[in-house]
């Protein structure tokens, strides 16, 4: 694994695997970014709970992967899931959730509890030199969750303070 801190999926992963953006200017340089060093990229957008567990279930290749199709919903089969996905030649995968807020007032517990699967699996994924991140858009800029797999989401470096997101 190339250890070089001038990558830029660097700031991604130095303190936690998943990363809040509220610009989505920003969000979509993050992609461009990562997908740039081979990242293969899923992209989900979250305009509904259904929509969203479709996505990640085709994105996974849910069949491929189980014999049966599709994923639920159940977080204990997207953590199997995530820990057997099936890695790009590069070993890094971002999920890139667009619009998470609307997810969260679904069902806040679902999609904390989903950061918190990725965020698990991403430091399962480093042992064996493969990078796992979630990249996050929120309209929220007060969103924050609890500890995901021990540590809390965290704001991109551009728009960590508060101001930067239009709060004082």
């Amino acid at each position: 694994m190339d250890l070089n801190r001038e990558r830029a999926d660097w700031p991604f992963i130095r303190e936690g695997a998943v990363t809040l953006f509220w610009r989505k200017d920003l969000f979509s340089k993050a992609k461009t970014d990562v997908r740039t060093l081979g990242y293969e990229v899923l992209e989900v957008v979250c305009d509904s709970p259904d929509q969203v567990i479709k996505r990640i279930s085709d994105g996974l290749n849910w069949s491929e992967q189980f014999g049966y199709e599709p994923w639920t919903g159940n977080l204990n089969a997207l953590d199997e899931g995530l820990a057997g996905a099936p890695f790009p030649e590069s070993s890094c995968f971002a999920l890139c959730f667009e619009g998470y807020h609307q997810l969260v007032d679904h069902d806040r517990s679902f999609a904390i509890g989903l950061l918190d699967v990725v965020e698990t699996q991403s430091r399962n994924h480093l042992v064996d030199g493969r990078r796992l991140i979630a990249l996050v858009q929120t309209d929220d800029g007060s969103f924050e969750t609890e500890k995901l797999g021990g540590n809390a989401a965290r704001w991109n470096w551009q728009e960590w303070l508060n101001a930067a997101r239009t709060l004082r």
